[in-house]
Formats: C-alpha cells, sequence, structure tokens
C-alpha cells in the first residue's frame, strides 16, 4: 500500500501562502537544484512548417495573432475611433467586428513588445504573415480583411517594413513579414478593456487549408471554453477564456495542444493574472514527454518516489533535457548529432555524446521505442493534452491548459496537481500501459518552484 509523506516544512510554506492542502513531497533531495536555468521546448521536424513554431519560436517575438477583442462599449467606441483614424472603419457590421479583432491583438502585442523592450532594449518588432492559409484556417476574420488591416497599419505610418520574409508556414510562397511599430502605438493599448473573441475557430490542423470540421472534437473543446468563460483568465484589462486546439494530422491522433492568449505569455506575466479575482499557480509536469514515454513502452526507470523524471545522475539537468527532447522531437533513437536545441544552450559535440551514451541511454531503454510518425512528439501531444482536457472536464474548480502545465487558482494548485496525477494514472490504464504518478512543480508569483513527487503504483 502506497503511503503518503509530507515534509514538514513545505506543509508550512504552503499553509502560510494560501494553499488548501499538502501533498505528497520527497525530502531527499533539494528542490533547488532540478530547476533548469535555460527552459527547452520540445519540437520535431514538424514543427518547422507548423504555426505554432513560427509563433513561438521564430526570430520574432510576437506574430500578429488572433487574440481579444474589445469588451464594452467604451472600449469597442475607442477601436472604432482608431479604426476611423487608419481609415477603415467599414458600413458593414461583420467587417468591422474582424477589424476590432485584428486592432485589439495588434495592440496587445505591440504593449507586449513594448514591455520586452523596456527590459531587453530589442527593437518592437512585429511579424505580420501574408499568406491566406494562416488566416482561413484559424478564425472567420480571413485574409481579405488581415490585409485591409496591415495595408492601413503601413499606409498611416503605425509600422514600417524592418524585416523582409524568410520564415515559411505551409509552403515556399507563405512567409511572415516584420514590421517595426511606431514608438507611439502601443500606448493606445492604456484604458482599454478587452476579452477573447468567438471569431477563433476551436481547432484547427496543419494539414488542411481550409477550416477543420469534426463536430465531435469542437464541441468538447467549446465545452471547456464555456467552463472557462465562467471564470476567465485575467491578465491586467484583459479577460481570457479560449484557446484553440491544433492539431498536425487529419485524422486528428497527432498534436492536440491548445494555443491562445495566455500560450504566448511570459511566465512572470501568467503568474500575475487572476482567476475569479484570486492569484494563480502553474502546475507543471516534470517531464511529461519522458513520462509518456515510459508508461507506455513500461520502461519505468524512476524510484519509488521520484521528483525529477530527467535524474540520471549527470549533473547539468538542462543538458539532460534538451538531449532527452531533441531525441524525441526528431523522432528517432539512433539521434547522434547534436540539433539546434542543445547547440542553442552551448553543448559540445563530445559533451552531447557523452551525456547520451552514459547516462541518458542506459537509464532510458524507453528512448528506443521512438519512431517518426508513430511514436514521437506529435504523438506524445496527441496524449498530454488528452490528460489534460480531462482534468479540466472532471474539475468543479476552473483551470486553463498551457500544453504539460496546467493553470489554476493558488489555493487549489495542490489538489489539481493530485488531479492530474489520477487522470494520467486512469489514462494509462485506458491504454494498456504501465501507469504511474508523474512528478510536478508548483510555480506561484514571487515564490520558489517547489516540487512535488512522482511515484511508481
Amino acid at each position: 500500500m502506497l503511503s503518503w509523506l509530507f515534509d514538514q516544512s513545505l506543509q508550512t510554506y504552503f499553509q502560510t501562502n494560501g494553499f488548501s492542502q499538502v501533498m505528497p513531497m520527497n525530502n531527499n533531495k533539494s528542490s533547488d537544484s532540478t530547476k533548469e536555468p535555460h527552459p527547452v521546448r520540445l519540437r520535431s521536424l514538424e514543427d518547422e512548417n507548423s504555426l505554432e513554431f513560427m509563433f513561438g519560436a521564430s526570430k520574432f517575438a510576437e506574430v500578429l495573432s488572433i487574440l481579444a477583442e474589445p469588451e464594452g462599449e467604451f472600449s469597442i467606441s475607442l477601436i472604432d475611433q482608431l479604426l476611423a483614424k487608419l481609415g477603415i472603419l467599414s458600413d458593414r457590421p461583420s467587417s468591422n467586428k474582424k477589424l476590432r479583432v485584428l486592432l485589439s491583438s495588434f495592440l496587445i502585442q505591440a504593449h507586449r513588445l513594448k514591455d520586452r523592450k523596456e527590459r531587453k532594449g530589442s527593437q518592437m518588432i512585429i511579424g505580420i504573415p501574408s499568406t491566406e492559409d494562416y488566416w482561413r484556417v484559424k478564425s472567420k476574420v480571413g485574409y481579405k480583411v488581415a490585409n485591409k488591416f496591415k495595408k492601413a497599419l503601413i499606409h498611416k505610418k503605425w509600422i514600417k517594413l524592418e524585416v523582409q520574409a524568410s520564415i515559411n508556414l505551409f509552403d515556399g510562397n507563405s512567409n511572415v513579414t516584420g514590421y517595426l511599430i511606431e514608438d507611439s502605438i502601443p500606448e493606445l493599448f492604456d484604458g482599454l478593456n478587452f476579452q477573447s473573441t468567438e471569431l477563433l475557430y476551436a481547432i484547427s490542423t496543419s494539414k488542411l487549408k481550409t477550416k477543420l470540421v469534426d463536430e465531435d472534437v469542437e464541441k468538447r473543446v467549446r465545452l471547456i471554453w464555456e467552463k472557462w468563460q465562467q471564470y476567465p483568465l485575467v491578465h491586467n484589462d484583459m479577460k481570457m477564456s479560449s484557446a484553440y486546439r491544433r492539431f498536425n494530422d487529419t485524422e486528428l491522433k497527432r498534436g492536440g495542444r491548445f494555443y491562445g492568449a495566455w500560450t504566448s505569455m511570459k511566465q512572470i506575466d501568467r503568474l500575475n493574472c487572476t482567476i475569479d479575482n484570486k492569484p494563480v499557480a502553474e502546475v507543471d509536469v516534470s517531464g511529461m514527454n519522458l513520462t509518456l514515454m515510459c508508461s507506455i513502452t513500461g520502461h519505468i526507470p524512476f524510484k519509488s518516489r521520484f521528483k525529477d523524471s530527467y535524474d540520471c545522475g549527470w549533473d547539468n539537468r538542462s543538458e539532460v533535457k534538451a538531449i532527452i527532447n531533441e531525441t524525441i522531437g526528431s523522432g528517432s533513437p539512433r539521434h547522434y548529432q547534436r540539433g539546434k536545441m542543445t547547440k542553442d544552450i552551448g553543448i559540445s559535440q563530445k559533451l552531447f555524446s557523452h551525456i547520451r551514451k552514459n547516462h541518458i541511454a542506459p537509464k532510458f531503454e524507453c528512448l528506443q521505442s521512438l519512431k517518426k510518425g508513430e511514436l514521437d512528439s506529435l504523438t506524445l501531444a496527441y496524449h498530454e493534452s488528452e490528460i489534460m482536457m480531462r482534468v479540466i472536464e472532471r474539475s468543479k474548480v476552473p483551470i486553463f491548459i498551457l500544453h504539460d502545465c496546467l493553470i489554476c487558482q493558488k489555493s487549489e494548485a495542490l489538489d489539481v496537481g493530485k488531479a492530474m496525477q489520477m487522470e494520467y494514472i486512469a489514462y494509462c490504464k485506458e491504454q494498456n500501459w504501465k501507469p504511474v504518478a508523474p512528478a510536478f512543480s508548483i510555480d506561484v508569483k514571487a515564490k520558489d518552484t517547489h516540487y512535488c513527487s512522482g511515484y511508481r503504483l
């Protein structure tokens, strides 16, 4: 029988900082040693042609996306005044609604770029896609209105060309161009209220250049939206309650992660959000994709209780995580050469080979089962999103999905982490995999990260 162990110091921490219940913790290794300084994003070669890779990992910190619309008559009036200044306010209500969404999203992203400029001194350059497919598959806004909006921004000198198009989205002619935002534009954000827009499609796939239609899958996403609309995730003057589910095949069994306004925010900003006027926490699964690989293959290398799924005897967690995630992203166990991910954090080829051969390969036999198109990062992303959706669907408290992380009220974080573990175990049993309870961490504003143990059954 499993016995729950409690770390008394952490129990005191959680009780004094608003958590409702203390979860079982591992009191062996110090938690500070497991948090890597460089976050590593799992991606596959297919990501190079996906909107999400372009959006989150390109040279542009922001790419114009469908994020929000003005909330309330006052904000709608101010947005309409700005559209009139741009010379594009229409006598057609449907066109104006689309233009309001574009301008609202543009101002939100311009404001983010202003903050980034103040922090890092970077230019306020926003990427704007020129492909029809980008605008057609994700929302009702459409290419014609989006192109009209871009031309108006250029004509009124709100933006000017800075970076020539160079990023492919779907084909060789589908590119994103970088535009420098005029210095005064982000100030137009002040005093406006925003909310998620109903023009966003609930589901899409990178394999189609038209709107994805699947009533059952769409209904499931919209039911989650209804939960989010009751208790939206709020940041400053923006209420967020929708994110589209993005697949990478037509059978809807690959990919399937959610993308919305909060998924592209910096963590520091997300942790400043509230749900029902209460502070939030992020419950982040430790190595979800690696844990899934272990469960699927039946090769479980973890101890009876474990805090870090990447623990393999090498001190630098960032390096281990980068190599493993790059290997999973390649979809092949024979990943012998460094890729962009490992190069970016400064791993030499010699070090790459040493860590892979002497630490990763002996412990994580599950990686030998990788197979491109069958068991790879996109396969795992589907299972990850299914598990996270089930946590939300069965929960009575508001929870938002952030890939392998869940955003909830701080007071519910420990319970949400436990619920995630239970859903993971149930999902594994349903799939006839070997179940474990994943380790997870909890982040709250202005507090150290705390780590909660996973365990073997």
